[in-house]
């Protein structure tokens, strides 16, 4: 590479460093339960180790199945970001970090030691891969998301997507080279090399089903917050979230969300609209945008990394706790600082901090102080009509939720026997449900699986869902552990706000899922969502840098069991 090109692409590298993965946050509807962690921890005292970490990453392009019930269909490129720095070589280990909710751009350190994938494959001297989900970033199958072009963005194609790459992708670098430029494909299919599949969020759920519904490929998987189990009135989100609150913050919230609630239940028109007002929210004309957006912060605590200290929820709670910049304050203690009070503060951050350039950051408005990007009743709004790929309302997602469906909602009231005092009553199932006719109109005679009567219930029979440990040793290998027999990892979060849908669920049934020999159990103490995942939350943390070590130890004796095996039968 000449010294030019080299000057020019490092400053691109750079802001491509500090800005990942340079994606907007989603908009007013269940966040995907993938991470939006950023990669710059430690990234001005080593610079030039990440440049050259990122030189080292190369885009590849694999054809894959339309619809691999149909091959007749024909095939879209599939991209995917490799990375062979310490691959040893033809048979060597390939971890692949299975396809999440997003473009993989700004996801190019996913192949790379400062996550947990990439230092598995540096640790068992293999090479890592980031592959693309389908109808995301550069590989859809269609410019064009409608309900009808949408109909092969399924679970069951997702799975076999990893598997079809696993078994015949022609990986540029296992091919053999022994005579220069006499390149042959190399067996680096999963019976000769050892493949690792690992996923966090969707990611990890969709590495366990590829465990359970087609096992065989991998020689090994790891997952973290994996949520396995489909959920459709998930309140139990937010009890993880109440647990990593401030006791004084919590007890106000629930007292705002109670006054929120009573107003809004009072059909005082003024009354109702003085509040909107005072929260930032004058021009939002319903009751249920309105009472949705005063969970926003509750959200934020998902994306919480061990290395960046002050988070946004606890800067809310803050606010709540009238303890905000410059306001010389005092602590006002566990019984927090009454409804008066605590109502001004959280008005305050809504106005200040929530609305300004929210609307802003999906490309849609250009006023950063509009709060239309809240409105989920206007069908003509950007968020539903732009059925493009690069779509910032992450409608392949809500596809997802609404068809499979996996649903999620992040939601009290109907369909769920737990209830938070911290989600307003008017935040239901149905508020969500009641998009999906919005984002995918019927097209061609095409719909949703909400709409044909599909269910998660069906769903879960289907995966196995988190399994259940109830059942007896014999029926435990082919039913109790979600993976049926694979050898997995599985590493949770103490506060995840997914944990309720995982293996470590306190309900699940039987218990959390036990750690076993051939599918150990972690748990993150006050850890949240995937938060293994990131090297940097293991140089802050010595709980998460233990449960690293243990996983990629865990991970190198799978991997010399593959090779024991295989020496075995020849």
């Amino acid at each position: 590479m000449g010294v030019l090109a080299l000057l020019v692409l490092v400053p691109w590298l750079l802001g491509a460093l500090a800005s990942y993965p340079n994606q907007p946050p989603p908009l007013r509807r269940p966040i995907p339960p993938g991470p939006r962690p950023r990669l710059s921890h430690g990234f001005r005292r080593d610079s030039s180790l990440r440049v050259a970490q990122m030189l080292a990453v190369h885009e590849g392009l694999f054809d894959q199945l339309i619809d691999h019930a149909n091959p007749s269909l024909g095939t879209f490129s599939q991209r995917y970001w490799w990375n062979a720095d310490h691959y040893g070589g033809p048979a060597s280990p390939i971890v692949l970090n299975a396809p999440g909710e997003s473009s993989i751009d700004g996801y190019q350190g996913y192949a790379t030691n400062t996550t947990l994938p990439g230092a598995m494959a540096q640790a068992v001297g293999g090479a890592a891969i980031v592959l693309e989900h389908r109808y995301w970033g550069h590989s859809s199958p269609y410019a064009n998301l409608t309900a009808a072009t949408l109909q092969y963005l399924t679970l069951q194609n997702a799975m076999h997507d990893v598997v079809r790459f696993a078994q015949v992708a022609d990986l540029p670098f296992a091919r053999n080279t022994s005579a220069r430029g006499n390149a042959t494909q190399s067996p680096s299919w999963p019976g000769s090399t050892p493949w690792v599949l690992s996923g966090c969020s969707y990611p990890g759920a969709l590495t366990a089903w590829v465990a359970a519904l087609a096992p065989g490929t991998f020689a090994a998987y790891h997952t973290s917050s994996a949520v396995v189990q489909a959920v459709s009135t998930m309140c139990e989100y937010f009890a993880p979230v109440e647990r990593a609150m401030p006791s004084n913050c919590s007890t106000d919230f629930r007292r705002i969300i109670a006054h929120v609630d009573d107003v809004l239940a009072s059909a005082d028109d003024i009354q109702i609209a003085r509040l909107k007002q005072q929260f930032g929210f004058a021009d939002l004309r319903y009751n249920d945008d309105f009472a949705a957006a005063l969970v926003t912060g509750l959200f934020d605590w998902q994306d919480t990394q061990f290395y960046t200290g002050y988070d946004p929820l606890h800067r809310m709670c803050d606010y709540i706790e009238n303890m905000w910049p410059g306001s010389n304050s005092t602590d006002a203690g566990a019984r927090g600082v009454g409804l008066l009070k605590a109502t001004l503060g959280f008005a305050k951050w809504s106005r200040e901090v929530m609305i300004p350039g929210s609307c802003v950051k999906t490309g849609y408005w250009s006023d950063r102080n509009t709060t239309a990007c809240y409105d989920t009743h206007n069908a003509s709004s950007p968020v539903f009509a732009d059925t493009s790929v690069a779509n910032t309302g992450n409608r392949q997602w809500m596809w997802l939720l609404c068809n499979e469906p996996f649903e999620y909602w992040q939601a009290c009231g109907v369909g769920s026997e737990y209830q938070s005092g911290l989600v307003p009553k008017l935040l239901d199932r149905a508020y969500w449900r009641r998009q999906c006719s919005l984002f995918f109109p019927d097209t061609d005679g095409m719909t949703y699986g909400l709409r044909k009567g599909r269910s998660v219930d069906a769903l879960n029979a289907l995966t196995g869902g988190w399994g259940d440990s109830s059942l007896t040793t014999a029926a435990m290998a082919a039913q109790g552990s979600p993976a049926r027999g694979q050898p997995i990892i599985w590493t949770n979060g103490e506060f995840d706000p997914w944990r309720p849908a995982t293996v470590s669920a306190d309900r699940r049934p039987g218990g959390p899922l036990p750690s076993g020999d051939n599918a150990p159990v972690w748990v993150i103490p006050r850890g949240s969502h995937c938060n293994d995942l990131l090297m940097g939350n293991g140089e802050a943390n010595s709980d998460v840098a233990r449960i690293q070590k243990s996983e990629i130890d865990q991970v190198k004796r799978w991997v010399q069991d593959f090779y024991a095996r295989r020496a075995r039968a020849v």
